[in-house]
C-alpha cells in the first residue's frame, strides 16, 4: 500500500512539468554557465518602473537612432548648399554672356572706326605721295618734272593707302567675327549651364525629399522606441521573474528525484524493485540536471540582456522585485468599425504610403516631365493605393487578433486564479495531514512543488494578460511595434 502510494506521488510529480520560463533569448550574445562572483554578489532589488527609468536613459539604441538622425540632417544641409551652386553656376553662365555681348557691341563700333579711318589714310598717303613725287620731280626737272612727279606719287600714295585700308578693314572684319563667336560661345554655354542645373536641380530635389521623408521616419521609430521601450523591458522583466522562479522550481524538483533515487537504491538493494526501475530514476536525475542547467543559463542571458539595455556591465547583479498581479480582469472592447477608424486613424505606415502616393501623383502631373517618367509615377501611385489597401486589411487583421488575444489571456488569467485557489485550499488541507503524520515527507515536498507551479502558472497568465492590454494600447495610439515584436518572438 505505501509502495503504491509513493509510487502514485512520483508520477504526479515528474508529470507535473514545467511549462513556462525555460526558453532561453536566442539574441544573446553568448551563454554563460558560471556566473561571476559580482553577478552572484546581493544587489538592490529593483522594480519594474525602476528598470524602464534607466532603459528609456541609457539605451544604446535610442543612441543608435539619434545619431541616424543627426547623419540625415547633416545630409540635408549638404543638399541645400547644391541647388546655391546651381545658382552660382547659372549666374557666372549668364554674366560671361552678357559681358561676350558688351564686349561684342564695343568690337563692332571700334571695327567702324578702323575702316573709316583707314580709308581717311588712303586719302592721306595719296596726298603725303603726291607732294614727295612733286617735290622729287622739281628738283629733277623742274615745273613739269614737279607735276609729273606729283601725279606719280598721287597714284603710289593711293595704292599704298587703299592697300593698308584693306589690310586695317580686313582686320576689323576679323576681329568683329571672332568677337561674334565668342558671343555665340557664350549663349550656348549659358543654355547647357542651364540645361545642366535643371537636371541636377531636379535630382537635387528628390534627393532633398527622400531625406526629408526618412528624417520623418526616424523620428516616429525613436518617438515609437519610447514606448516601446516601456513594453520591451516588461516583457524581459516578465521573462525574467518567471524563469528565475523556474530555476528554484526546478532546483526544488531535482533534489526530490535525487532523493528518489536514494530511496529507490534502497529498494533495489533490497530486492523491492528492478534495476531497470533504478535506471529509470537516475536517467530522470540526469535530464533534470540538464533541465535545470538550461534554465540558469537562460536566466543569466535574459538578466544581460536587461543589463545591456540599462547601459549596465553585462554580468552586473541584478535583482528584480516581481511585478503585481493584475487584480481585475477586464474584456476587451467588442471589435467596431470606430474602434479600427481610430486605429487605422494613428497607423504610421499607412500615412507614409499616402505620403508615397501625394508624391508620386505631384510628379505624374508636372507637365515638364518626360512621357516615361509621367507613366512611372502613375504606376508609383497605382502601386501605393494597392499598399494602403494591403496595409489597411492588415490593421484590421492586427485589431481583430489583438482583442482575441486580450480575452483569451483574461480567460486563461480567471482559470488559473480558480486553479490556484483550488490547489491553495488543498495545499492548506495537506499541511494539516502531514502534521498529523499522514503525508510522507516525500508526498510533503511533491506537493508543495506542485501547488508553487500552480502559483507561477497563476504569474505567467497574469503577465501574459498584461501584454496583450499593453500590445493592444500600443496599436491603438500608432506606435510601431516592429522592435517590441522582433524581441517577443527571441525571447519566446
Amino acid at each position: 500500500m505505501a509502495v503504491m502510494k509513493y509510487q502514485k506521488m512520483c508520477a504526479l510529480l515528474l508529470a507535473g512539468a514545467l511549462t513556462t520560463g525555460m526558453a532561453m533569448p536566442a539574441f544573446a550574445a553568448e551563454t554563460k554557465t558560471e556566473q561571476t562572483k559580482e553577478t552572484q554578489a546581493a544587489a538592490q532589488p529593483m522594480t519594474l518602473e525602476e528598470i524602464q527609468q534607466l532603459v528609456l536613459k541609457n539605451n544604446r539604441l535610442k543612441t543608435t537612432l539619434e545619431l541616424n538622425a543627426q547623419k540625415v540632417t547633416a545630409g540635408m544641409s549638404a543638399i541645400e548648399d547644391g541647388p546655391r551652386d546651381l545658382k552660382d553656376a547659372q549666374d557666372d553662365a549668364a554674366h560671361a554672356r552678357q559681358e561676350a555681348s558688351k564686349q561684342a557691341g564695343l568690337g563692332k563700333a571700334g571695327a567702324a572706326q578702323i575702316k573709316q579711318g583707314a580709308a581717311g589714310l588712303g586719302t592721306t598717303a595719296s596726298g603725303i605721295a603726291s607732294q614727295v613725287g612733286g617735290a622729287i620731280g622739281a628738283q629733277q626737272g623742274g615745273a613739269a618734272g614737279a607735276q609729273q612727279g606729283s601725279q606719280v606719287g598721287a597714284a603710289i600714295g593711293e595704292q599704298l593707302g587703299s592697300s593698308l585700308g584693306d589690310a586695317l578693314g580686313g582686320l576689323a572684319d576679323i576681329s568683329t567675327g571672332l568677337l561674334s563667336g565668342t558671343v555665340q560661345t557664350a549663349n550656348a554655354m549659358e543654355d547647357i549651364v542651364d540645361s545642366v542645373a535643371d537636371r541636377q536641380r531636379e535630382t537635387l530635389e528628390d534627393q532633398q525629399t527622400e531625406l526629408k521623408n526618412t528624417e520623418m521616419d526616424l523620428n516616429k521609430t525613436k518617438e515609437d522606441w519610447d514606448n516601446e521601450a516601456l513594453a520591451v523591458t516588461q516583457l524581459l522583466v516578465n521573462k525574467t521573474v518567471q524563469v528565475e522562479k523556474g530555476v528554484d522550481l526546478l532546483t526544488k524538483k531535482q533534489a526530490l528525484l535525487e532523493r528518489v533515487c536514494q530511496i529507490e537504491e534502497k529498494k533495489q538493494a533490497l530486492g523491492l524493485s528492478t534495476q531497470t526501475d533504478l535506471s529509470g530514476k537516475r536517467l530522470e536525475v540526469a535530464e533534470g540536471a540538464k533541465q535545470l542547467q538550461d534554465a540558469k543559463d537562460g536566466l543569466v542571458l535574459l538578466k544581460r540582456q536587461l543589463n545591456d539595455l540599462m547601459g549596465k556591465e553585462l554580468d552586473a547583479a541584478l535583482n528584480i522585485t516581481p511585478p503585481e498581479l493584475a487584480g481585475k480582469i477586464e474584456k476587451a472592447p467588442a471589435y467596431s468599425e470606430d474602434l479600427l477608424k481610430a486605429a487605422t486613424e494613428k497607423n504610421y505606415k499607412l500615412k507614409t504610403l499616402r505620403r508615397d502616393q501625394q508624391q508620386a501623383k505631384e510628379k505624374a502631373n508636372d507637365t515638364s516631365k518626360y512621357d516615361g517618367q509621367i507613366k512611372a509615377s502613375r504606376l508609383d501611385m497605382e502601386l501605393a493605393d494597392v499598399a494602403m489597401k494591403d496595409q489597411e486589411a492588415a490593421i484590421a487583421n492586427d485589431l481583430k487578433k489583438k482583442l482575441d488575444n486580450i480575452n483569451a489571456a483574461a480567460a486563461e488569467y480567471q482559470n488559473k486564479k480558480d486553479a490556484y485557489a483550488k490547489a491553495k485550499t488543498e495545499w492548506q488541507q495537506q499541511q494539516v495531514s502531514a502534521k498529523l503524520g499522514l503525508v510522507s515527507a516525500v508526498e510533503q515536498q511533491g506537493l508543495q512543488l506542485q501547488f508553487e507551479q500552480k502559483e507561477m502558472e497563476l504569474a505567467t497568465a497574469a503577465y501574459a494578460y498584461d501584454m496583450a492590454w499593453a500590445e493592444y494600447r500600443m496599436l491603438m495610439d500608432g506606435t510601431t511595434l516592429e522592435i517590441y515584436d522582433t524581441y517577443k518572438e527571441k525571447i519566446g
